[in-house]
């Protein structure tokens, strides 16, 4: 377990991430938590390489970027924390889509695979609670997609068709388990 001065955990807990969590459980993921100084133009995560961490940022903002083939990058989104990054990516042992880039410099501490199984042996409290916190962010970055994705469909004139493109798709997702 990594261990961290109490000033700089006073900082984590001042976060809203784990809002549902209490001061103690949140004390004990810090404890599983290391301190990761980044500075500004530094990628959390980076487009086509594998992502071994999730990243807790406090505070500071970072930039979603993708490279496309021809070599353009693109901005796709900016987001300022506190946020968890690298749920995805992180889950499945794949590498991300997008760059994740700090565009401030950023208090941030990341959580490893073998810390986090370590806390799911040895804390199970903590890692359902953990657990539901990443639902929850995922659940309103997908929430946050569908309503940008169904407003750039809107603004088009020949927005109908793919709007119900869109909304087939969605209900796909939802009644389909093997997509």
């Amino acid at each position: 377990m990594a261990t961290m001065a109490m000033d700089q955990s006073g900082q984590f807990l001042a976060t809203p991430l784990l809002s549902g969590a209490d001061d103690e459980v949140r004390r004990t993921l810090f404890g599983y938590l290391v301190e990761t100084p980044v500075a500004a133009g530094t990628a959390l995560l980076a487009q086509d390489r594998i992502n071994d961490k999730l990243w807790f940022v406090a505070d500071g903002s970072v930039v979603v970027e993708r490279k496309q083939p021809d070599g353009r990058v693109d901005v796709l989104a900016s987001f300022s924390g506190p946020a968890i990054y690298g749920t995805t990516t992180f889950f499945r042992n794949s590498s991300p889509s997008a760059t994740i880039r700090a565009s401030s410099d950023l208090t941030a501490w990341t959580l490893d695979h073998r810390a986090h199984a370590q806390i799911r042996r040895e804390q199970p409290r903590l890692g359902e609670i953990l657990a539901l916190e990443i639902v929850r962010v995922l659940s309103e970055r997908f929430d946050l997609m569908d309503g940008r994705l169904s407003q750039l469909m809107a603004e088009h004139e020949d927005g109908r068709p793919r709007a119900n493109e869109w909304a087939s798709f969605r209900n796909r997702l939802f009644e389909e388990t093997s997509l």
